[in-house]
């Protein structure tokens, strides 16, 4: 006799008219999602022909560091945005190893690095909001308050790149090297840093220049500045403090120790060993850290060649051992050779092997128990969305950084300043631009300046860089003595400095914003009460999650080669370390030198609505009732709701406990809505 339901209900024809249904439902929530409508800050066309704001890296530079053909600039955003995919091979005209200076003390010549998929915006995804439906701000224009503010807080990474976390937060300044137990101190201390940030207008307010005078309310700020300059201190007098500082947006980022501990602890027994499971093998959470006290690109002929594309990639020197992310050259080097998601999928992994509940709005675990999670709702569905995000994350930021706004990396603005710092001649070989960054370089505290040159100085007398430059790079009318005292090049923690793609937005940026949108959304953050009490990151005696064993909260120790409690006795939550990871990976990319906090501030939140968008065309699918509520990383309290061949709810309380409207969350970030046709 055969068996009632023997075989699925749906099965055959039915079974594909429902899928199709399924697809076209998908189709239609992300029609119905408003698409984001992206503006630039219009410098592009303000500061042409030298467009010395936007990416020209790979393109042939002048003496001066400046694009030295613009119709090459040209023909490099046409063959970007045109619809002909061959103009890279038939139009563009790039630098060349001829243009080169430097050369390697071993091998052959450098070669020259080629621009990373700057065609990739113009993919289409087929879930999840399309890279054309998100957008980000305008980025901050030169002669503003907060591009001042964003290049002084890279400045400072850079003095701090070797200054264990502990002695920054505690406002010092010793350095922590390895191979060299006498580097003594930072040009300047966290604490004196910090005070000299404070002193800027963007934080202290007064005589505020705004990206957009026209658009600015009674503090002087536009809202973007407003957010962003909110979102570094959590207060509105926007003070920053040695604990504070150059940390992320959220207050779980600013809870602790700096570093999360996602990225130390292990799982298990070998939590203080910082031992993740992933199946039979495990990642030690101690990394190989680049060479301790040594930049790259802080001398003209040096930053020139990197400038027109010459690949320095490979040439790192490392410390001889392993050790637990110490300092922000640590967190650097990671970022430099992660792959993408590899933070967000240890996390992962750390929280399986925990045994951290998933969200209590899933079916499975059901009530019963006869009911468990694997494929569905298990440790092979979170682990493949970690993933599946990503490169929807990247092709959108891709789009971003390429296709609309084109941004200078930090080390090219270093340039800049570098001739604006020479006056005379050389600052006018920035055109029309000269004033904005004049504007830009008098907000700069003079002992900023100063720590800057001279830790550039001490850095270009060192001898055991991998590559040797030879003859005068300097352009003509600027001596090699006021070069010296006007070195205001950004000192760079990769040989190569930044990838060859523009600044904004960041894809690591993106990608965490995405990634830890995901881990949040699949693991409940809340205790089992509905009272919106963030789960703490709590473990009994075997390392496994429990609401009331031991609090977890490591540094490492002084050397980095073990961890230990950091003092504190509150416990960190788990949604807040997840928030913190996200911040980490990616200014850990401005403590690298790469980016600037706009970068991560706006990107962190273009990645989790690419989240959201995924999560909400997936909630009907299941053809069970779906709920996830985590916190956004403005502090709303998110909740995606899906039943089974309909459209998902998304439904919001902002920080103050008010109604949010999905729509005005979607479009809080960006300029506008792009109105299109119902098609």
């Amino acid at each position: 006799m055969k068996l009632p339901y023997s075989e699925p209900d749906p099965a055959g024809s039915e079974r594909a008219r429902k899928a199709r249904a399924q697809r076209n439902l998908a189709t239609e929530i992300s029609r119905l999602t408003p698409q984001a409508l992206t503006r630039t800050n219009d410098e592009e066309a303000d500061f042409s022909p030298t467009y010395p704001s936007n990416f020209t890296k790979g393109l042939k530079h002048n003496a001066w560091g400046l694009v030295e053909e613009p119709e090459a600039y040209r023909c490099f955003v046409e063959a970007i945005n045109a619809p002909d995919p061959t103009l890279f091979e038939k139009q563009v005209v790039s630098a060349s190893p001829d243009d080169f200076h430097c050369k390697p003390k071993k091998g052959e010549p450098f070669d020259w690095r080629g621009w990373e998929s700057p065609r990739s915006g113009h993919v289409y995804e087929l879930q999840g909001p399309d890279a054309g439906a998100v957008g980000m701000a305008p980025a901050p224009r030169i002669a503003s308050s907060e591009l001042a503010a964003e290049m002084a807080e890279v400045y400072a990474l850079a003095l701090l790149r070797d200054v264990p976390f502990t002695t920054i937060a505690e406002g010092g300044g010793r350095k922590f090297c390895a191979s060299n137990p006498r580097a003594g101190n930072a040009e300047l201390s966290a604490q004196q840093l910090v005070k000299l940030l404070n002193s800027m207008p963007f934080y202290s307010g007064k005589g505020v220049k705004s990206s957009t005078p026209h658009q600015v309310d009674e503090t002087g700020f536009n809202r973007f500045e407003r957010n962003r300059r909110f979102g570094r201190t959590l207060s509105l007098d926007g003070k920053l403090t040695p604990a504070s500082a150059f940390r992320g947006s959220t207050k779980g980022a600013h809870a602790g120790p700096y570093i999360s501990q996602f990225m130390l602890i292990g799982a298990g027994g070998t939590l203080k060993e910082g031992l993740v499971p992933y199946g039979s093998l495990c990642i030690d959470q101690r990394t190989q850290s680049q060479k301790n006290c040594l930049d790259y690109m802080t001398s003209w002929c040096e930053w020139l060649d990197v400038q027109n594309g010459a690949d320095l990639r490979g040439l790192d020197l490392f410390e001889k051992k392993k050790r637990f992310i110490a300092t922000p050259r640590d967190l650097a080097t990671y970022v430099h050779f992660d792959a993408l998601y590899e933070a967000y999928l240890n996390a992962c992994l750390i929280m399986l092997a925990m045994g951290v509940p998933n969200s209590k709005g899933f079916p499975e675990t059901s009530p019963s128990g006869r009911r468990t999670p694997f494929a569905t709702f298990g440790g092979p569905h979170i682990l493949s969305l970690v993933c599946e995000v990503a490169t929807r994350c990247l092709k959108a930021v891709r789009r971003q950084k390429f296709n609309y706004h084109r941004r200078a990396r930090p080390e090219a603005m270093g340039g800049r300043f570098t001739l604006a710092c020479a006056g005379g001649k050389t600052a006018q070989a920035l055109g029309c631009s000269e004033e904005a960054f004049d504007h830009a370089l008098a907000e700069f505290p003079a002992a900023l300046r100063k720590a800057i040159t001279d830790h550039n100085r001490k850095q270009n007398a060192l001898t055991h860089r991998p590559f040797d430059c030879r003859g005068n790079c300097l352009p003509r009318g600027l001596t090699a003595k006021r070069f010296d005292a006007c070195n205001l090049l950004l000192p760079m923690a990769f040989p190569e400095g930044s990838p060859m793609h523009p600044a904004y937005g960041a894809g690591h940026a993106t990608v965490a914003g995405g990634c830890v949108t995901m881990l949040k959304a699949f693991f409940e953050m809340y205790d089992d009460c509905d009272s919106f009490k963030e789960r703490e990151l709590r473990v009994n005696a075997d390392g496994r999650y429990d609401s009331s064993g031991s609090a977890v909260r490591f540094v490492p120790n002084a050397d980095g080669s073990a961890l230990v409690g950091d003092g504190g006795r509150k416990a960190l939550t788990i949604q807040g370390e997840l928030d913190k990871l996200a911040a980490n990976i990616s200014i850990g990319r401005n403590m690298a030198g790469v980016h600037y906090y706009s970068d991560y501030y706006d990107s962190l939140r273009m990645g989790e609505r690419i989240a959201v968008g995924i999560l909400m065309e997936q909630a009907p699918t299941y053809n069970e009732t779906v709920a996830c509520t985590f916190k956004s990383f403005d502090g709303d309290h998110v909740t995606i709701l899906g039943e089974g061949e309909s459209c998902p709810s998304l439904s919001m309380l902002g920080a103050d406990g008010s109604p949010v409207s999905p729509e005005d969350w979607w479009l809080r970030h960006v300029s506008g809505q792009e109105f299109s046709e119902d098609l």
